[in-house]
């Protein structure tokens, strides 16, 4: 879920595209923080497969549990909060991502 996150988080707000954020979305926090970072939806194909519809309403309950307590009006005031566009030093932003991508990438001896 990381990369996605990531990239999503770094193309809010530039980028005049919807973005679905998808890979690893199997709680409601998981769908909370691709909204947050931007993405316009959630994709929820491996959790529906594993555990069938019914698991919808448990993360719509979830998320709704969990805007409330963090005051929370829609998912629109969400959407993109945590993104670099939003975020008070974008180019800190932008460095921590980068330092984040190469302390991941294997070094080869």
């Amino acid at each position: 879920m990381r990369l996605p996150l990531r990239w999503i988080a770094l193309l809010y707000g530039r980028i005049r595209a919807n973005m679905a954020g998808t890979s690893g979305i199997h709680r409601a926090s998981d769908a909370i923080k691709m909204l947050m970072a931007g993405a316009d939806v959630t994709m929820l194909c491996s959790v529906l497969i594993r555990h069938g519809a019914r698991q919808v309403a448990a993360i719509e309950r979830d998320m709704v549990a969990w805007m409330e307590e963090h005051d929370y009006t829609s998912v629109t005031q969400l959407k993109g909060s945590l993104s670099q566009k939003n975020c008070a030093d974008p180019s800190a932003f932008e460095r921590a991502q980068y330092m984040k991508a190469i302390s991941q990438f294997p070094i080869s001896k």
